[in-house]
């Protein structure tokens, strides 16, 4: 072969060569330029749509607003007719079942009867107390209790005590029991042979007996309603000094000592065993010592003094 032939063919070779390069750099340069094509069109096509987006409200509402509006049919209302309420039914009462009243209990109360004439009310139970009142036969009181052979009972607002064998008692089974102490001061088992002031003494009714003066005095607590000279003992048959309550008193008494006998003495009170109050007619010595130990009196006063004392009144008797 031929230089030239040789060189021909290099040059042929060549062209081809670059014909091929020239062509590959034209498809990549056509392919980068269609990148970047469908790359800008991608942005526009991005960047108009919220323009669209936009304008099809404002379409829709020009649209809307450029109807005319369509005919509007309102239904006619069915006349119904009125409801009735229904009619009530009165409702039957239920029977409630009626309960029997039941009697009311009575309470029983414990009370008695008097079966005698003034029967002494005591404030104690025994005869050594005083006389605060007098029930007649057939009076009626209650009974709120009982000590030995006496009833307690509650006379004009206060407590007393009433013989048990004068009155008649009923539903007093329960009553309780008192328990009683001795009166203040002396009683009938138990004198004082210590006289007291007439200050100190708080009685009802009571008596003083002053040996000095000859003289007996009737109290109304501390007022005195009767006074009146008596004779008492002589100095050999004295009269006990004391406080002393009445136990027993007689209309008529007979008396007697070593030395006397006396019949149908006049309202007799004793307060210590044999010496007591009464009447005399055998002397009338009054204001000087006369007795046997016996407060002597006048018989109109110890008529007196045996209607103001009841047994239980205290005597004190003094110098």
């Amino acid at each position: 072969m031929t230089d030239n032939a040789r060189t021909h063919l290099d040059h042929s070779k060549s062209g081809r060569i670059n014909a091929v390069l020239t062509l590959i750099l034209t498809a990549a340069v056509a392919l980068f330029v269609l990148g970047l094509a469908i790359r800008t069109g991608h942005s526009l096509i991005s960047s108009l749509e919220p323009e669209q987006a936009e304008a099809a409200p404002a379409a829709t509402a020009v649209a809307a607003a450029t109807q005319v509006p369509a005919e509007i049919v309102i239904p006619t209302a069915t006349q119904l007719p009125p409801t009735v309420p229904p009619t009530a039914v009165p409702t039957t009462p239920t029977p409630q079942p009626t309960s029997t009243p039941q009697p009311t209990p009575t309470p029983v109360v414990p009370r008695l009867v008097v079966n005698e004439n003034n029967v002494n009310v005591r404030r104690g139970p025994g005869t050594g107390y005083e006389a605060i009142g007098k029930l007649t036969s057939g009076a009626e009181t209650t009974v709120t209790g009982w000590h030995n052979d006496w009833w307690r009972i509650n006379h004009e607002g206060e407590a007393g005590y009433i013989f048990g064998e004068l009155v008649t008692a009923f539903d007093a089974g329960e009553v309780p029991e008192i328990p009683i102490t001795d009166l203040p001061g002396p009683t009938l088992s138990n004198p004082l042979f210590e006289p007291a002031p007439t200050w100190a003494i708080n009685e009802e009714r009571w008596i003083d007996v002053d040996l000095s003066e000859q003289r007996v005095t009737a109290y109304e607590g501390q007022a005195p309603v009767q006074s009146y000279l008596v004779s008492t003992g002589l100095p050999h048959t004295p009269t006990p000094e004391g406080q002393f309550r009445i136990w027993v008193k007689y209309r008529y008494d007979d008396m007697e000592g070593e030395d006397y006998f006396l019949e149908d003495v006049p309202f007799v009170m004793y307060f210590y065993q044999g010496y007591g109050f009464h009447g005399v007619w055998w002397h009338a010595n009054w204001g000087n010592p006369m007795s046997h130990g016996c407060v002597n009196q006048p018989n109109e006063m110890a008529e007196w003094l045996f209607d103001f004392a009841e047994v239980g009144t205290l005597v004190n008797v003094h110098e």
